[in-house]
């Protein structure tokens, strides 16, 4: 599995590439984009507009964002339906210097975070043109300006000191007058409660923010008010004061290839998308859906990759568009190091366990009546390190957990859990016995009964070397003065020494990755930038240019159009990055 260098093509569509996230598509076409006869997507609508505090877990591109959205749509036009607010936290990781600059970071994301969610309410109101009249009147009884609100955010996202008036306003904001905005926003909008879709608020790169929101979140449930927020299922740390399954009821939004519902549901999203799905050959539909391992953005993306690649056969361009994908979803997870770097050893570690379990699955379909998908870990091989790096496995989306099962007499218990599919489909694992690994064959091999029981094996199995389980732990920066190691992630002086350890700032981490290293970028658009625009060499470099795309078209070669999307890849990266 070796990680190929930017392998997107340059193409005139990559910036319909990007609208297969959630985020970019514009609410007039959302609507008519969602498969909403899928059995996944009723049931998940259904916990969003319901009462209580909801928790949606998933990993990146199985369809949060999209399900809220659309949530937050549909209630816009129907007086039945609840009150509903859309806020997205996606720009946390902008705060984080404010963690060792400020006196009180942590009363400065209270300000930020409320402050948001009283501008969405705002939205909200005046979504209907005829109701814009009523945000000033909310505005008047809560004593809370848009304007005000809007300058006190933008100042904390920029790190600016604040002025003293927004400091004031900054202390003011607070649980119940949000609260009291929701009910005020609510009743003038002739609804009997409200639903509160709060996006990426897994804040999983700072610890410290992450249980305040939670605390925010726990503290804004009401009997007319249910917080609905979504997060990641491996790098989401909750609160000591948030006790996810008593607080909370999770919603798990990530269909298994293995599910009933997986192709009905997968191709209805693919169809409201592309007008010409059918005309696809229907052994490439049925690999790449098996491919996409139960991401939707994923099916999307390789799918118009398939259709836009030129390549002498069906075959070719099948294996390049899921190599493609299968190193993207590669890099993202290794990205997870760079962004916490005490889940460096996890990170290796994880990886080595995930090609272990391939190999494992290819031994085991060597017969041709039954195929293997699925293997088993003894329960007590799992310690709670083992497990850390499962869930980043399952948070970067490369094996999906498929439950416990016992086994044997005396009953064993195992953990089941499957590869991803990519990675199954690139070794030809479903054909182990087929030297070609044909398209025709391994369509077959697909179709085939599942596999009775897993592949049952110890975790060290799936590594060459054992002691990289046994002595499997986090991954803390030795003290700079005499290189003793630390004893904690959370600990500020050296034992050794007595000096002082600073904590690494993951967006120091992201301002300083080359420009060269973004994926998405073609090698020609990388080697242009470094010969026509010498300045632009780091992520630091590109957000300190006031207007990004307008210094790209200075270099030769770079158009309107291809400006724009070059900015909407670095732009996406950081988005990514910091997510």
């Amino acid at each position: 599995m070796k990680l190929a260098q930017n392998p997107v093509h340059d193409r005139n569509d990559l910036d319909a590439s990007l609208e297969q996230r959630a985020d970019y598509i514009p609410t007039e076409k959302l609507a008519q984009e969602t498969a909403t006869a899928s059995v996944l997507f009723e049931s998940v609508r259904r916990a969003l507009l319901s009462s209580g505090l909801k928790t949606l877990v998933g990993p990146r591109g199985c369809g949060k964002t999209h399900m809220m959205r659309y949530a937050w749509l549909t209630c816009q036009d129907d007086a039945s339906k609840p009150f509903a607010v859309y806020v997205s936290f996606n720009k946390y990781y902008r705060l984080e210097p404010l963690l060792v600059s400020r006196a009180s970071p942590p009363d400065e994301f209270h300000a930020w975070a409320l402050g948001l969610i009283v501008l969405a309410t705002y939205e909200s109101v005046s979504y209907k043109p005829e109701q814009i009249a009523l945000v000033a009147t909310l505005e008047s009884k809560v004593g809370l300006s848009r304007a005000n609100l809007e300058t006190l955010v933008s100042a904390l996202e920029r790190n600016q000191p604040l002025s003293t008036e927004q400091a004031t306003l900054s202390r003011e904001i607070s649980v119940s007058k949000v609260q009291q905005v929701l009910d005020l926003a609510c009743s003038v909008s002739k609804r009997k409660r409200t639903v509160l879709f709060l996006d990426d608020a897994a804040l999983t790169l700072t610890p410290t923010y992450l249980i305040e929101f939670l605390d925010i979140v726990r503290a804004l449930k009401s009997a007319t008010i249910a917080p609905k927020a979504s997060v990641y299922p491996g790098t989401t740390e909750y609160s000591p004061r948030f006790h996810a399954g008593q607080d909370s009821t999770a919603v798990f939004v990530w269909l298994s290839v293995e599910a009933d519902e997986y192709q009905s549901d997968m191709d209805q999203i693919a169809r409201c998308r592309f007008s010409d799905f059918e005309q696809i050959p229907q052994d490439v539909i049925e690999l790449l859906r098996f491919a996409a391992f139960g991401i939707p953005r994923a099916y999307l993306t390789m799918l118009q990759s398939y259709k836009e690649r030129p390549a002498k056969t069906s075959q070719q361009t099948l294996n390049q568009v899921v190599e493609a994908h299968l190193n993207a979803r590669l890099a993202e997870f290794r990205s997870i190091a760079k962004k916490v770097p005490k889940f460096c050893e996890l990170i290796s570690v994880g990886e080595t366990v995930l090609n272990g379990m391939v190999r494992a699955i290819k031994a085991s379909n060597t017969d041709s009546t039954v195929v293997q998908l699925l293997v088993g870990i003894p329960k007590e091989d799992l310690t709670e390190i083992t497990k850390r790096m499962f869930q980043l496995l399952i948070e970067a989306g490369l094996i999906f957990d498929a439950k416990e099962v016992k086994h044997g007499t005396p009953e064993r218990i195992y953990q089941r859990y499957i590869p991803h599919s990519a990675a199954i489909l690139q070794s030809r694992a479903l054909t182990s016995g087929d030297a070609g690994g044909t398209l025709k064959n391994t369509a077959e091999a697909l179709r085939r009964k599942r596999a009775k029981h897993p592949v049952r094996r110890k975790l060290e199995k799936f590594v060459d070397d054992a002691n990289l389980i046994h002595k499997l732990d986090l991954s803390l920066p030795p003290c700079p003065s005499c290189a003793a190691p630390r004893v904690s992630d959370e600990q500020k002086f050296c034992t050794n020494c007595g000096a002082q350890l600073i904590s690494l700032s993951t967006f120091d981490n992201c301002l300083s990755v080359s420009i060269e290293e973004v994926p998405g970028l073609t090698q020609w658009q990388i080697q242009t930038i470094q010969k026509e625009l010498p300045r632009l060499r780091t992520i630091r470099d590109y957000l300190a240019m006031q207007d990004p795309a307008a210094e790209l078209r200075t270099a030769y070669g770079f158009g309107l159009r291809r400006s724009a999307r070059i900015a909407d890849v670095l732009q996406a990266f950081v988005d990514d990055f910091l997510s």
